[in-house]
């Protein structure tokens, strides 16, 4: 792809946070951009605003007059778009998120590929972290907002690009994984479930793309993946390039053990290959995060950063928002919000909460509101996955109609199973509702945990609120 310096770049679906980080670094390298997107607002469009992209509210034609030099489509946008089909007759040239990704800022660099059903942004977020950390200055792409910052993205002097690489399909027209355009150097592969039933027909087609993508990676690279998982590891014995493994397990290349869990994070000591080298605290809690914490300590040390630089480097991590972020606390009462919305997310995250706040009461609010959530597929797993919770609330699906008429989950029967198992739990299909049925139901010492991969239309929000006009 050749541009001119100064090419104008329109992106379609801009406000997302890929899309919005992409944005944000063609305006760096000096390019015009502008965008739309069905709703502009914070805190991606002050960000986009303040780096002087010029953002449309909603889809026209005209936003494409005069015409740009190259229309980028972000993959929530489909043929029937206003401005899908205004490029298309006009012949604009059009791209993929990851393809201008990979062709403008990835080729050149030393690529670390970071994939996964789950830990995808926090380990990428670690391993930007600590290289950074490290002095090796890398580019960066993060699905998400590091904590202590505004940007999810950074142009670095140095030689790695690290980037989330995502397993949903590019565009309408690249109904393909992400992450195959990103050319692996260093490949994190850290599980593999099956989700994006919109995309995926089962475990067998996204565990294939996996394997596909795990084929890619050069001779001279690394692979660093999650021996334990069922999925992950029989890939590993045909794998063209070395493979370290990274867990919990005695058989694990890379090993955290003599683990210790607190109310703010963990500590581990972490052996290579058997080697001891030192103990480690992440700021983080569940023992999924160690796994990230894992790979990302991996993946840094294998481009020469010694323990001693690692080791503080990771007790100061921030983490990142929507992953266990506390959003307020009221009293003795903690509001978390969390990303979580597969079951064994769901699980994980609500293990780890419990684990890390014994004496609490734990409440979940769960939105079903991811594609693979409108179905019925995980229903009965879900039943399990809200075990450590004490009472849990189940908010209507947000966008029925993305399941098969034959299949849609039910928030209600979920919680009619739920309350089979005893558990205190309620389906209430109303966001104000659900806000004044917590403020009224929270006392001191609970631990009130948001999870879903939408915005739960501003939840959070309304319920710190209610409990902070009630003292």
């Amino acid at each position: 792809m050749r541009l001119s310096p100064d090419a104008h770049i329109h992106l379609i679906a801009a406000c997302g946070t890929a899309m919005g980080s992409l944005a944000g670094m063609l305006r760096e390298r000096g390019y015009r951009v502008t965008g739309s997107d069905a709703s502009v607002y914070p805190p991606m469009s002050t960000m986009l605003k303040d780096l002087g992209i010029d953002l449309y509210e909603g889809f026209a034609a005209k936003h494409l007059q005069p015409a740009p030099d190259l229309v980028i489509v972000g993959n929530a946008v489909s043929r029937g778009n206003p401005e899908v089909e205004a490029a298309l007759a006009a012949k604009i040239p059009y791209l993929s998120l990851p393809e201008v990704l990979r062709d403008l800022f990835i080729r050149g660099k030393r690529s670390v590929v970071v994939t996964g059903t789950h830990g995808k942004t926090t380990t990428t977020a670690l391993a930007a972290h600590l290289f950074g950390a490290g002095g090796l200055d890398p580019s960066f792409l993060v699905a998400g907002l590091p904590q202590g910052t505004d940007r999810s993205y950074h142009l670095g002097q140095g030689e790695y690009f690290i980037v989330e690489g995502d397993e949903y399909d590019s565009a309408f027209f690249a109904k393909w994984a992400k992450f195959f355009y990103y050319l692996p150097e260093i490949l994190i592969v850290n599980n593999i479930e099956f989700d994006h039933a919109d995309i995926y027909r089962d475990l067998d087609e996204i565990t294939k793309a996996f394997r596909q993508l795990v084929n890619t990676v050069p001779t001279n690279g690394l692979i660093l993946a999650n021996g334990a998982d069922p999925h992950v590891a029989p890939l590993l014995p045909d794998a063209p390039a070395p493979v370290q493994t990274f867990g919990l397990e005695e058989t694990a290349f890379w090993r955290a053990c003599d683990i210790q869990y607190g109310e703010r994070g963990t500590r581990f000591n972490l052996l290579r290959d058997g080697e001891a080298l030192g103990a480690f605290e992440l700021p983080l809690i569940g023992e999924y995060n160690i796994r990230n914490a894992l790979a990302a300590l991996a993946t840094a040390a294998h481009t020469g950063l010694a323990p001693d630089r690692l080791q503080p480097a990771l007790a100061r991590f921030a983490g990142v928002k929507r992953r266990q972020e506390e959003v307020g606390r009221v009293g003795d009462i903690i509001l978390i919000d969390d990303f979580a919305h597969h079951p064994t997310a769901v699980a994980q995250t609500l293990a780890g909460l419990a684990r890390a706040h014994p004496h609490r009461r734990l409440l979940a609010v769960f939105e079903p509101a991811s594609a693979t959530n409108a179905r019925a597929l995980f229903e009965d797993r879900y039943v399990d996955a809200f075990a450590p919770a004490t009472a849990i609330v189940v908010a209507k699906v947000p966008r029925p109609e993305r399941a098969r008429s034959d299949e849609p989950f039910s928030p209600v029967r979920l919680v009619d199973r739920l309350a089979a198992t005893g558990k205190t739990a309620r389906y209430i299909p109303d966001n104000e509702a659900i806000a004044d049925h917590l403020a009224n139901a929270a006392r001191p010492g609970d631990l009130i945990a948001f999870l879903s991969n939408g915005g739960f239309g501003g939840l959070q929000r309304k319920l710190l609120a209610r409990l902070e006009n009630a003292t």
